[in-house]
């Protein structure tokens, strides 16, 4: 049987880029990081993890090129995908963050040249 984490990673992994290509009606991930829980969620996850330096920057400054994020249903539960990369320089350097429900856990793929989760807070 397939964990919760690993199917939540193999669907973003397979559907991240095309639901980032469509845009939405979601707030952006800079909109989302106002809210306190989502914004604990993403310092939770980033704490103690080696980063590339556009991510670090934007972590301080929520300022980068971003789509509306998507809603996921994931069984009963409804997630949050959101997208993120390096301005001017978008290619090998894109975030994918998934929201749990509420914003309460976060999970990253970081496609910088390869694919590499950040582990949940």
């Amino acid at each position: 049987m397939i964990s919760r984490p690993l199917m939540l990673a193999l669907f973003v992994l397979c559907s991240a880029p095309a639901l980032a290509a469509q845009g939405g009606e979601g707030p952006y991930l800079f909109d989302l990081l106002k809210k306190p829980s989502y914004l604990a969620a993403w310092k939770g996850m980033l704490a103690g993890e080696s980063v590339p330096g556009w991510v670090s920057h934007y972590a301080k400054t929520f300022d980068g090129p971003a789509t509306p994020s998507k809603s996921v249903a994931v069984g009963s539960e409804t997630y949050t995908l959101a997208w993120v990369c390096k301005a001017y320089d978008c290619g090998d350097n894109q975030l994918n963050v998934l929201f749990s429900p509420g914003g309460k856990r976060a999970w990253v793929l970081s496609d910088g040249g390869k694919e590499s989760w950040l582990r949940p807070t």
